[in-house]
């Protein structure tokens, strides 16, 4: 690595000046085109609350998979406007829909492969949710009472495997997005296997990165999201800062 993580995140902080308003409006797009997703994904989960706990598992997280490929989409584009960002490079607000217009195929089956894997990650979460749904927790069904106390442990178990599965299994190919970006010769399977040549050796230090902006994600949910209007552009440009280091393609001069 040529910088240290406090490197990184300065000099996310400095391209970001000024360019906070058009990740805004970036964000806000991103945030209604995957909201209406979701009310759709919630229209269409309600009719099998009440079919059973594992059919409601099944269809939660096949829906949360068809969402996860849309948001993965817009993943992409928000990393070229941070990597474009980062560069210094002209940015604008059509930047986000890159996977829409640029070898969409490949896009899209990258997205699905990346979709794929999160949904595994999300996997403990969705069911301990699903479970609680279908016994009442949350007043959906009478059909069980569940206190507070196990509801609690259950969620933290569920958030503790979703963090282990994140880092075992979508680290490695951390690095896929800004490969298609960067490099238009790519297929889509030599940007998931040069991800992990790049991440190779690096797992834990990412961890450390991440773990290390732990705070501006509990502000963001102090602030009932708010906060993350600032927070997703800082992450994303110094993940941006991130894979130019290990690429090779800063150049500290």
């Amino acid at each position: 690595m040529t910088r240290s993580h406090a490197q990184l995140k300065d000099a996310a902080r400095d391209s970001l000046a000024g360019n906070y308003m058009l990740y805004f409006i970036v964000l806000v797009i991103t945030g209604i085109l995957t909201g209406l997703a979701n009310q759709l994904v919630s229209c269409l989960i309600w009719p099998f609350s009440g079919t059973g706990v594992i059919i409601l598992t099944i269809v939660n997280l096949v829906l949360d998979f068809l969402v996860m490929i849309l948001a993965k989409m817009f993943q992409a584009g928000q990393y070229f406007l941070s990597l474009n960002i980062a560069r210094g490079n002209r940015v604008s607000v059509s930047d986000l829909f890159l996977a829409f217009r640029y070898d969409t195929p490949k896009a899209l089956a990258l997205c699905t492969v990346l979709a794929a894997a999160e949904t595994v990650c999300l996997a403990p979460f969705t069911i301990c949710l699903s479970g609680l749904v279908y016994t009442g927790a949350f007043g959906v069904n009478a059909r069980a009472a569940v206190s507070v106390s196990v509801m609690v442990v259950l969620l933290l178990c569920s958030l503790a495997g979703m963090v282990i599965l994140e880092v075992l299994i979508v680290f490695p190919i951390s690095q896929a997005l800004f490969l298609y970006i960067d490099h238009q010769e790519y297929s889509m399977s030599e940007c998931l296997s040069g991800s992990r040549e790049l991440m190779r050796g690096r797992i834990s230090d990412f961890f450390l990165l991440h773990l290390s902006l732990i705070g501006f994600f509990a502000l963001s949910i102090l602030s009932l999201g708010v906060g993350l209007v600032w927070t997703l552009p800082y992450l994303n440009t110094v993940r941006a800062d991130y894979y130019m280091d290990l690429s090779g393609s800063f150049k500290p001069y």
